[in-house]
C-alpha cells in the first residue's frame, strides 16, 4: 500500500451492508479499511481493522492509519446494532448499547473523518440512518429511531463544518432490507411492513450500497448535508 492508492474506510463491514459496501468499493478501485469488531478475513485490498465505535481512540487510530497507507478519500459510518422488541418492553441497558454504538460511534467515525480528510485535502463522509430516524416506528426498540434522528443531525452539523474544508457530509436512509436485521421481525410485521412499501418489496443490500458509493465517490460534487431517502417510497419528506 502507498499513497497512491485510493483509500476508503468503511466502519461496520461485518454486517451484511458491510460486506456490500466492501464488495462496490473494491470494484471502484479502492483499498478498503474494513473495520468491525467482529473477525473479518483479509483479501486482496481489504484491510481488516478491529475496531470496537465506542472507543474514540480506537477510530482515531483508525483514520490515522488509513491516512498514512493510503490516499484516504472516503470514510462510510456503517455499524450499527438494533433490537426487535415491543416499545412497552424497552429496556435501558438496550437503550445505552444502542446509543452509544449508533450514534457515540457516529460521531467518533464523523469526527475522525473530518481531521484525517481535513488533512487529506477534502473528501466524503457518508452515514447510515433510518426511515426510523425519520418517521419513528413500532416494534422497535425506541433507541434505535432516537439513535438514527440524532445521526441525521449529526450529518448536517458535519456537512457545515466540512464544506469549509473541501469534505461532503451526507446519510442514507434506508427503510426495511433484505438481510439479518428484517430476520428479527416475525412474518406477521414483514408483511404489514411490505404491504405499506408502494414497491411491494424490501430493499436489497446492492441497493443501498449503490447510493452509498455515489456520495461516497468524487463524482458527487455539490449534494452535503442530504439525508437521501432510499425506502421505495414509504416514506417521502417535503
Amino acid at each position: 500500500m502507498n499513497q497512491h492508492e485510493r483509500g476508503v474506510v468503511v466502519v461496520g463491514a461485518a454486517g451484511d451492508l458491510g460486506r456490500a459496501l466492501c464488495t462496490g468499493f473494491l470494484a471502484d478501485g479502492f483499498t478498503v479499511f474494513a473495520a468491525d469488531i467482529a473477525p473479518i478475513d483479509p483479501a486482496e485490498r481489504i484491510v481488516p481493522v478491529r475496531v470496537d465505535v465506542t472507543d474514540r481512540r480506537q477510530v482515531f487510530e483508525l483514520a490515522e492509519r488509513a491516512s498514512v497507507q493510503t490516499r484516504l478519500e472516503a470514510w462510510v459510518n456503517a455499524a450499527g446494532i438494533f433490537t426487535a422488541c415491543l416499545v412497552t418492553d424497552a429496556g435501558e441497558a438496550e437503550w445505552q448499547r444502542i446509543l452509544a454504538v449508533n450514534l457515540t460511534g457516529t460521531w467518533h467515525g464523523c469526527a475522525a473523518a473530518l481531521a484525517a480528510l481535513t488533512r487529506a485535502g477534502g473528501g466524503r463522509i457518508v452515514n447510515v440512518g433510518s426511515v426510523s430516524g425519520q418517521v419513528g416506528g413500532v416494534g422497535v426498540h425506541p433507541a434505535y429511531g432516537a439513535s438514527k434522528a440524532g445521526v441525521h443531525a449529526l450529518t448536517k452539523t458535519y456537512a457545515l463544518e466540512g464544506a469549509r474544508h473541501g469534505v461532503l457530509c451526507n446519510a442514507v436512509a434506508p427503510g426495511l432490507i433484505e438481510g439479518s436485521m428484517s430476520g428479527e421481525f416475525n412474518a406477521r410485521q414483514r408483511d404489514r411492513m411490505l404491504q405499506a412499501n408502494p414497491m411491494r418489496r424490501l430493499a436489497r443490500m446492492d441497493e443501498i450500497a449503490h447510493v452509498i458509493r455515489f456520495l461516497a465517490g468524487a463524482s458527487n460534487t455539490y449534494m452535503n448535508g442530504a439525508i437521501v431517502p432510499v425506502n421505495g417510497g414509504a416514506y417521502m419528506p417535503a
